[in-house]
């Protein structure tokens, strides 16, 4: 609370007028995260693009995202408010599972995407995001949470896109410039 005090120039009391505690503040933080998140991948699925594009903006908004949070943080929201953790988690399992059907099915359409069971690929995305995502796999390994969803999303990608595919995704990621 005293460095959010300081960074926002006001008074702890201040911060302690609106949220009565640093759990409900986290709370608030959290709540907003998701709803415009939910918002922003709403919009790139809807938008009239091809699916590598709009695989590589869900990367980039994703990316930009976590780059807020510090791992730090992230880890102390997992040891410290399990319950809010469960919460992120649950919404970003509920997202990887709807938005990524939506999106294989549109990208078989186009002839982007590979013919292996959406199922499949869901459940292993979903997998590997909850083992690479686990603070302790992070620290254990010295990876950045950007990182950790980096390789794995561009292992995906790799492994779910035709060639045409795969030369739309090496472009668009160098357009957004993504790693």
């Amino acid at each position: 609370m005293d460095e959010l005090s300081r960074e926002l120039q006001v008074s702890k009391k201040t911060i302690y007028k609106y949220f009565p505690s640093k759990e409900k503040l986290i709370e608030e933080i959290t709540d907003d995260i998701i709803c415009s998140s939910d918002e922003d991948i709403k919009k790139i699925i809807e938008a009239d693009e091809n699916v590598v594009w709009k695989f590589v903006k869900v990367l980039k908004m994703y990316n930009n995202r976590t780059m807020q949070f510090s791992n730090k943080w992230q880890h102390d929201i997992q040891v410290h408010t399990p319950h809010i953790w469960k919460k992120i988690d649950n919404f970003r399992t509920e997202k990887i599972f709807s938005g990524l059907h939506k999106l294989l099915e549109q990208g078989k359409k186009e002839k982007l995407v590979l013919e292996f069971p959406n199922e499949i690929i869901v459940a292993s995305f979903v997998n590997t995001i909850r083992t690479v995502m686990n603070q302790d796999f992070i620290f254990r390994n010295n990876f950045s949470i950007q990182q950790a969803f980096y390789y794995t999303f561009e292992m995906l990608m790799r492994g779910i896109l035709t060639k045409a595919g795969l030369e739309k995704y090496h472009k668009m990621k160098e357009e957004f410039e993504i790693l």
